[in-house]
């Protein structure tokens, strides 16, 4: 039987009746193909800053940040950081430039910088490349918001969710995806806060919080908690534990002989390694056991840098710089925030914008660690269940009193789905203007009428968001946080070396440009993948572990595949020409838009 929890399943329902609303309403505004593909770049600021805000702002920062604080401590607070200093980096080196140029998407920059439409399909295949790995924690994120409010499997989830956002996509484009992201900015805004402060309000203050973390080594269970093992399933008991079980179960500690356990047996402290299933009850008050794919970790390492997230790795520091050079540049080259640019009116508009999503970013990650520290004391079942990335969506229901938790349930349940459709949105429009108007409107049928162009694009994000659930079925058991990582990684190690250098250098060539984006996003495309795979075969993980520093640099290459982009970009670019366009579109990118030099990539 389906258990349907009534509030959260109400806050799920209210939030897509507000999105289908607002994107109905929003669709009688998108009329052309400037409608369609950018708003008809007439979105003002405030505006643009509150929808880019709502898009980027995804299933990754909603509950994967907050996942991650829970589980790994304080070190995952890289990840806020680095996502919100992003739009500094972004407002100082390419915002009023790129909006200069006029172009639609990054293939339209490559090619009008370059002249060279060989190297816009390039470009075009990695706008598709990042727009799809993006996609994979946003369906993951889809699937377990779902899963939790309504109790129905995973898959069903990520299957409810693909058809609302083509639906809105379709129906709206770029003017009604705005209008639509501009709200649910503000639902994510209260749902990550409010109920924050109610659970304050119940437990104490933040500084109450993190002096509690700090004062216990190993969370306890505040209710007891049914789970059922499976044979050959391994636990790490901080200490001895005493169990309820449905009938008596073999088990054996690690390289020791097997231990029946009975109802109010007690297991030993150390691996327990389970040689029959059962169902086993834990008591409230007994110390929770760790999962090892969601370790729980003494606050000496939870609260001190270089610690959980990075300890298993062997390299610590090499881990951690990564990942700060991969997330404080991807941001700069994540295709669907780009595209957002192309909206404002002019390069000051773009500017002030970026600015403004600093901010708004700035104040959303202020919540985001503290429901993971609270987590980790009111909810440490989580841990044994390998499901801390729900962290937000089941607190409310663990912590508070069942009427006020299960109305909170509904506000954070709201909030979840307004986080993954806002940056699922963005994505579609992404892909879709990729091939649509890139690979369709420029390469097959660049005679191709506007009429034949929205078509083009609505085909596009139905088949770009089938693509995308399948391959979100895939990724379950991967943390939110780390696929968005990846997506960062291939986007930073590609489009920000080819953004930086093809605004602020002259000599940067079409052959430069060209290698160094294939060799960067190649090579980040490549040992992502390889993790990946190594996460499944037992050989390749033991090897990567033997080998502590490759492992990391698979697993997070942007420490190697951005200075290797920008490396190969200078030298090939120093042995062959530039292209004869250059000064032409320099003054695109540097002049003010008042002269007049901006060229429009988009027809009606």
């Amino acid at each position: 039987m389906i258990d349907v929890r009534p509030a959260a399943l109400a806050g799920l329902v209210a939030m897509l009746v507000a999105t289908v609303v607002v994107g109905v309403f929003a669709r009688r505004y998108a009329r052309t193909t400037s409608d369609f593909l950018v708003a008809a770049r007439s979105v003002p600021p405030t505006a643009n800053a509150a929808a880019i805000s709502g898009e980027y702002l995804s299933a990754a920062s909603f509950l994967g940040v907050a996942g991650l604080v829970m589980q790994y401590g304080y070190d995952a607070l890289w990840y806020p950081v680095c996502y919100a200093a992003g739009y500094l980096v972004l407002l100082v080196f390419i915002a009023g430039p790129l909006r200069r140029f006029g172009a639609y998407t990054i293939p339209d920059f490559a090619e009008g910088r370059f002249a060279s439409p060989g190297f816009r399909r390039l470009a075009v295949a990695f706008v598709v490349l990042i727009g799809l790995f993006y996609m994979l924690p946003q369906m993951k994120a889809a699937g377990i918001t779902v899963e939790t409010a309504t109790g129905v499997p995973y898959p069903v989830g990520v299957a409810a969710v693909t058809v609302v956002v083509i639906a809105i996509v379709v129906a709206g484009g770029m003017r009604g995806v705005t209008i639509v992201q501009a709200m649910q900015f503000s639902v994510k805004l209260f749902a990550i806060s409010v109920p924050l402060f109610i659970l304050l309000f119940e437990f104490g203050t933040p500084w109450h919080i993190f002096a509690t973390v700090g004062a216990t080594r190993n969370p306890a269970l505040t209710r007891p908690l049914t789970v059922a093992v499976q044979k050959g399933e391994t636990w790490t008991l901080p200490s001895p534990l005493r169990l309820a079980t449905d009938h008596p179960v073999s088990a054996s500690e690690r390289g020791g002989p097997p231990i029946l356990l009975r109802s109010g047996s007690l297991a030993p402290a150390g691996t327990l390694v389970w040689r029959g299933s059962a169902q086993v009850t834990l008591a409230a008050g007994e110390v929770a056991p760790m999962n090892p794919q969601t370790p729980v970790n003494p606050s000496s390492t939870w609260l001190r840098p270089f610690g959980p997230l990075t300890g298993g790795s062997g390299q610590p520091v090499l881990y951690t710089y990564s990942l700060i050079i991969a997330i404080l540049c991807g941001t700069m080259g994540l295709p669907h925030v780009l595209v957002r640019f192309y909206t404002n009116p002019d390069a000051r508009a773009a500017r002030r914008t970026a600015a403004t999503v600093l901010v708004l970013v700035g104040v959303f990650y202020l919540w985001t660690p503290l429901w993971g520290a609270l987590g980790r004391l009111m909810a440490p079942e989580l841990y044994t269940t390998g499901l801390t990335d729900a962290v937000v969506l089941y607190l409310p229901r663990q912590a508070l009193p069942h009427l006020l938790g299960a109305a909170v349930s509904g506000i954070v349940a709201a909030g979840a789905f307004a986080a993954f459709t806002a940056t699922l949105s963005g994505l579609l429009i992404s892909l879709a203007g990729a091939i649509g108007h890139d690979v369709y409107g420029r390469w097959l049928r660049p005679d191709a009428s506007g009429a034949s162009r929205r078509a083009a694009f609505r085909a596009s994000a139905v088949g770009a968001g089938v693509v995308a659930a399948a391959a979100g079925l895939m990724v379950e058991n991967f943390d939110i946080s780390v696929l968005v990582g990846w997506a960062f990684a291939i986007a930073a190690s590609s489009f920000f070396p080819l953004l930086v250098l093809g605004i602020w250098w002259r000599r940067l060539s079409v052959a430069g440009a060209a290698v160094g984006v294939a060799v960067g996003g190649a090579s980040a495309t490549v040992a992502i993948v390889t993790t990946m795979v190594g996460a499944g075969v037992p050989r390749l993980a033991g090897f990567l572990q033997a080998h502590s520093a490759l492992g990391v640099i698979l697993s997070q290459p942007g420490i190697v595949t951005i200075p290797l982009s920008f490396l190969a970009m200078v030298a090939v670019s120093l042995r062959t020409r530039a292209p004869a366009n250059v000064p032409a579109a320099m003054l695109q990118l540097h002049v003010p838009d008042r002269l007049g030099l901006r060229r429009d990539y988009i027809r009606d």
